[in-house]
């Protein structure tokens, strides 16, 4: 059983690549897309956990990433720093960070302090 953390980041990353700006993706397609069905349950339990995050929110159409740069790089030193997909994958993924320079144009360190732990 993958832990919470794990859990969080499968959740993030395809979050980020399935969902569209002005289209969220409903908490079953993410979870479904996200989690093999032995991982579901504890999936359900830690999605909400995500509304916390700085850089995404749930609306009642389902979960989505704001579309600005500054959300998308706080959102793309999880991915890299906490779950662990490369500079390249994130950079690639979430475009609007790609366009405003990437990770050479942010203070990681300061990105860093606004970001909570994940356990």
């Amino acid at each position: 059983m993958p832990s919470g953390r794990e859990i969080r980041c499968r959740l993030l990353w395809t979050l980020a690549r399935r969902h569209g700006w002005g289209s969220p993706v409903d908490a079953e397609t993410l979870l479904r897309s996200a989690l093999a069905s032995s991982a579901q349950g504890r999936g359900r339990e830690l999605i909400d956990d995500l509304r916390y995050e700085p850089y995404l929110d749930r609306g009642p159409d389902g979960y989505f990433l704001y579309n600005d740069p500054d959300s998308q790089a706080l959102a793309a030193l999880r991915l890299r720093d906490t779950c662990g997909y490369s500079q390249l994958q994130v950079e690639a993924t979430l475009s609007r960070f790609e366009q405003a320079g990437g990770f050479d144009a942010y203070d990681e360190s300061a990105l860093d302090r606004t970001l909570s732990e994940w356990a």
